[in-house]
């Protein structure tokens, strides 16, 4: 299994490391302009956390709410909304997680003006990742992007 920050490293992206909301994690961070979402730039961090903790919901909720308001305090691009939006991709590892943690991943229920909140988990004793089942409809136009990249940064763990 390659480290969170080798990934982040081979994809070139990986920017540092921080402990957001009592966990040390990994960061990359990428941006991305495309015409196809109506000329909007894309500045999106992937936080990547590991825990020897059993997840629950509590547990990745408050994870994922903390890589998002590090994403917004750290966001490099056009101010948010101006044709620009701040994504939060935060994957949390581990190797046991209740139910209502998968849940949680499993349907996204948080949007935020110009940003996204996106909890993932990844069970590193099965190798399988957990995130959201279908693609909400609001933002539907960057979620192709972002189901690429979740699946393409957790193939490499």
């Amino acid at each position: 299994m390659n480290s969170a920050e080798q990934v982040l490293k081979n994809e070139n992206i990986f920017i540092g490391e921080e402990i957001i909301g009592g966990i040390a994690c990994k960061i990359g961070y990428i941006k991305k302009f495309k015409w196809s979402w109506f000329a909007t730039q894309l500045n999106l961090f992937v936080i990547i956390g590991e825990t020897e903790k059993v997840v629950d919901r509590q547990m990745i909720a408050a994870f994922s709410e903390n890589c998002f308001d590090y994403s917004i305090k750290n966001n490099r691009g056009w101010f948010r909304g101006l044709q620009s939006g701040v994504g939060s991709i935060a994957i949390l590892q581990a190797s046991k997680f209740d139910e209502g943690a998968v849940d949680f991943c499993e349907k996204l229920s948080k949007s935020h003006w110009s940003a996204f909140e996106i909890p993932v988990l990844y069970d590193t004793s099965a190798k399988k990742l957990i995130r959201y089942k279908k693609n909400p409809i609001w933002g539907m136009i960057y979620f192709p992007f972002f189901t690429k990249t979740i699946d393409h940064i957790t193939s490499r763990f």
